[in-house]
């Protein structure tokens, strides 16, 4: 799964998205097996992507 870092997020914000992984049934599970809590998707390339700590921070704080 790709990585997005606070400098790619910052290029194109509206590209990404954090999504409740439970509720995402063609999500990726985690390498343990179990569901994501949260995961992000790329709604350009149509595919889930990992948010560093800082991005992940800020889309959990972000007013819907």
């Amino acid at each position: 799964m790709k990585t997005i870092d606070r400098e790619t997020y910052s290029k194109n914000s509206k590209r990404y998205e954090l999504r409740k992984g439970k509720n995402e049934p063609n999500a990726p599970l985690c390498p343990y097996g179990n569901s994501f809590e949260w995961i992000g998707y790329d709604l350009e390339t149509q595919e889930y992507v990992r948010f560093t700590k800082s991005v992940f921070k800020e889309l959990v704080h972000k007013p819907s």
